[in-house]
């Protein structure tokens, strides 16, 4: 409806989930008629977020295997990869789609997004995927 909020706050938290992880942004030309950043994720998510992670995580073994080596059954390059829910990705992208969902009803609070952040970092290699992203970027 073109009002700020927190709902609203929760919504940009969410694409810029989606930005990072994509290394897309949402006034990319890809996204045309319609077509957007979050539903390009959407499409994807789950067993196809090999095709919409940012390349440049993939250029790092270290990033790379924080990432993926560690829950994959098939190689990185093959389009037959399976996200399981165990994936950090997995995780962020769906905290990032939940955040974006076009429903304002469907969305978050800040609190909540707080807990799943919290929970991210708890279950899975989140410090070691940021100190090698600070390391590489």
């Amino acid at each position: 409806m073109g009002k700020a909020s927190q709902k609203s706050d929760v919504f940009s938290f969410g694409i810029m989930l989606l930005e990072v992880f994509t290394g897309k942004r949402p006034t990319d030309l890809m996204f045309v008629e319609g077509f957007s950043l979050r539903q390009w994720v959407s499409q994807a998510f789950p067993a196809r977020l090999i095709d919409v992670v940012d390349r440049k995580l993939l250029q790092d073994e270290e990033i790379r295997h924080i990432c993926f080596d560690h829950q994959t059954n098939t190689s990185l390059g093959s389009s037959s990869f399976i996200s399981t829910s165990n994936s950090i990705l997995a995780s962020v992208f769906e905290l990032g789609l939940m955040c974006s969902s076009e429903s304002v009803g469907q969305r978050m609070s800040m609190n909540e997004v707080a807990t799943r952040l919290e929970d991210i970092e708890k279950d899975h290699y989140y410090s070691a995927l940021v100190q090698a992203m600070q390391r590489h970027y």
